[in-house]
């Protein structure tokens, strides 16, 4: 009831170009770039392709907490765009917009463990402060519209992020992993909900760059619950740029 109101007195405006009437115009739209199916199942690296080992040469060698993990979009132009403003600028609303782009990928990669049946999405938990400063949990956000036309996922939080810490932005990859240590909490009461036909958790995220506050959560869920985790996320960078969101 209250979107029709709010539209009329300030109106949408395109992500990427700025126009108005809409939060991404058609032709922002299509700049959005996808992540094919050229991408490592397991640790979700965009442009590779998964050794006969099934790791790619980004994370052979390396121990993850989560079992695999799919981004959606390349983090990139509209696509960083679209993740600042969702996160910072204060419109929730563009929750339901990155969900509806994402989901065929989303979808993709929900077949690719076994289907909806028995798994239950999750979201990166953010510390009560922030969530009140922002108004909401922007990875809450993203997962209850990823789940709403999701046949069989159950959605739930299951972590907490009991202190704050310092913006990872600017952080190098020891920083942002020494920023994080201790962080995450299970939420043993939501816990105790999970349903008993449950076989694994999505842990959803907007965006993925270094990858240290997934696997950190994830680390978190698996110890507490002995399911393995899959990561998704609207946006993951590519090897080697100079994005430090996450």
């Amino acid at each position: 009831m209250v979107e029709p109101l709010l539209s009329v007195l300030f109106p949408p405006r395109c992500v990427g170009c700025g126009d108005f009437e809409t939060d991404l115009c058609g032709s922002c739209r299509e700049g959005l770039d996808p992540i094919d199916r050229d991408h490592c199942t397991r640790c979700g690296e965009p442009g590779v392709r998964a050794l006969l080992s099934g790791r790619c040469a980004f994370c052979v060698g390396k121990e993850l907490t989560y079992a695999g993990a799919r981004g959606a979009f390349r983090h990139e132009g509209v696509v960083r765009k679209l993740v600042a403003e969702f996160k910072y600028g204060g419109r929730p609303v563009l929750g339901r917009l990155m969900a509806e782009v994402a989901r065929p990928a989303f979808r993709e990669f929900i077949a690719s463990i076994g289907g909806g049946d028995g798994l239950l999405l999750t979201w990166v938990p953010c510390h009560r402060v922030s969530k009140r400063q922002r108004g909401y949990n922007q990875a809450e956000v993203l997962a209850r519209w990823l789940s709403s036309e999701s046949g069989g996922v159950v959605v739930a939080g299951l972590a907490c992020k009991a202190k704050t810490t310092k913006h990872q932005k600017g952080l190098g990859r020891i920083g942002r992993q020494e920023n994080l240590q201790g962080v995450f909490s299970l939420d043993r009461k939501a816990c105790q909900c999970i349903p008993t036909q449950t076989r694994a958790l999505v842990l959803v995220d907007d965006v993925f760059t270094t990858g240290a506050t997934v696997r950190e959560v994830a680390s978190v869920l698996h110890s507490g619950t002995k399911l393995p985790v899959y990561v998704f996320t609207f946006s993951r960078a590519v090897a080697g740029t100079p994005e430090r969101h996450d």
